[in-house]
């Protein structure tokens, strides 16, 4: 039997977030956005995925809803529920009723398998269905005390998600859908923390997370004690939810936030190659994060330069040509600031988890391996000096322009071809980005 991700979600009434958050909201929480911010990893770093869905009004659900081993989002209003069974935009895939508009909403794998789906509670009666549709509950029956606080999670690992009740910090966990006594009684972490459940290590039973501020205490086991891992997400006042987003079986998190992916878009018409915007690179609210940023709308014009204090630390220019992606790495630290020329039109932050947009014959530029361009081998025949290079990663280094592949530290393997070279590249499903410049079109060949 597959080890079921986990699907439990808490929801306060009709208008609280339905997002595994249990305990006081963190002070000046921010307004609910339609932008989602999800990681893959309990490490800290950068978001994995990012995407819009919904409206800002909307309480979020999160569940897998389809049995594939990943959680999506739900949203709700009042009594409806508009699902989604991928982790992007776009129209809700299951839309049903169920319920009263002022009910308190669980989401959990009730029956073992392996979907998630709606339990209300109306005091500490509680109603589960089995199904995402309308109509009765397949499952009726008390639990705790009418002001309990009340979370979802599959605490001995047999597929099925119960119920828990907490009371300041202490914990009463029942392993079935029924009344009675709890079946795991333990205290954890302070009455006033923020609390949220999941599948943290993988083995199948789902524990406590406590987040104080943007810092998140993991536990593995259903006992008090210190934490077993510690580490830092997001900001001390995102909306936090948590699922398996990926299907390794390991709860991760994710924000919800009002603004969208940063950008880094120069402050002129785009006209003008000698207009330079200069841009902050770090955490605070005024600068731009040093990640990863993409455009495709840039002209030949386009320049930009890293400095590293006072230092330029590369210059770099598009001589790939006009209209051809190109990435720019802020990451990995040292680099304090960017200018960038006016003509480079808008850079987006790109995430690891972008949906694939494969071009088929790729030409001059720079490339995603799995994103922007396949695996494969592929041929072309040299259009002028061609310098192609397998990449690590984007980032570059030095104080001259281009200089073929001398500018990529994490250069896997590269080449150097006179024009008119019949050239025969492999591009590996290990490599992270693909350069090619002055080669010309490329055909896939295999």
């Amino acid at each position: 039997m597959r080890i079921r991700r986990l699907a439990s979600t808490f929801a306060v009434g009709a208008t609280a977030l339905a997002c595994l958050v249990v305990g006081a909201p963190t002070a000046g929480a921010a307004t609910n956005g339609t932008w989602y911010f999800l990681t893959n990893a309990t490490t800290g770093g950068s978001a994995d995925v990012a995407f819009a869905y919904g409206k800002t009004d909307d309480t979020t659900l999160v569940g897998d809803w389809d049995g594939d081993g990943k959680d999506t989002l739900a949203v709700r209003r009042g009594n409806q529920y508009f699902l989604t069974n991928g982790t992007r935009g776009g129209s809700a895939d299951v839309a049903f009723a169920y319920g009263k508009a002022g009910d308190d909403v669980l989401v959990g794998d009730w029956d073992g398998d392996g979907k998630a789906t709606l339990g209300v509670r109306r005091g500490n009666q509680y109603y589960l269905t089995n199904g995402t549709r309308g109509g009765a509950a397949d499952v009726t029956f008390a639990y705790g005390r009418p002001d309990d606080v009340v979370l979802v999670g599959d605490w001995d690992g047999d597929g099925k998600d119960t119920l828990a009740v907490r009371r300041g910090n202490q914990y009463f966990l029942t392993n079935g859908t029924m009344g009675g006594p709890a079946d795991v009684t333990f205290g954890y972490g302070m009455p006033q923390d923020v609390v949220l459940v999941g599948d943290w290590d993988g083995d199948g039973k789902d524990t406590l997370t406590v987040r104080r501020g943007n810092q998140y205490f993991v536990s593995n086991s259903t006992r008090g004690g210190t934490a077993d891992t510690m580490f830092p997400y997001g900001k001390p006042t995102d909306v936090v939810l948590v699922g398996d987003w990926n299907g390794d079986h390991r709860t991760t998190l994710g924000v919800r936030r009002v603004a969208g992916p940063a950008q880094l878009v120069p402050q002129g018409p785009g006209i003008n190659p000698n207009e330079v915007t200069h841009f902050y690179v770090g955490t605070e609210e005024w600068a731009v994060p040093a990640e990863l940023y993409e455009t495709s709308s840039a002209t030949a014009d386009c320049a930009w330069t890293l400095i590293e204090g006072s230092a330029a630390w590369y210059t770099g220019d598009t001589s790939y040509g006009a209209g051809l992606p190109m990435y720019l790495d802020l990451s990995g630290g040292g680099i304090t600031h960017v200018q960038i020329t006016d003509v480079c039109r808008t850079w987006h932050q790109a995430f690891p988890g972008d949906p694939p947009h494969i071009d088929p014959t790729p030409s001059d530029g720079q490339y995603r391996v799995g994103i922007d361009v396949a695996p494969g081998t592929y041929t072309t025949v040299a259009a002028a000096t061609c310098d192609v290079v397998a990449v690590s990663s984007f980032r570059m280094s030095g104080y001259e322009p281009f200089d073929g592949a001398t500018a990529y530290p994490g250069r896997l393997r590269s080449g150097d071809y006179p024009a008119g070279a019949q050239v025969t590249w492999t591009i590996n499903q290990g490599d992270f980005g693909f350069v090619s410049r002055g080669c010309g079109t490329w055909t896939k060949v295999g």
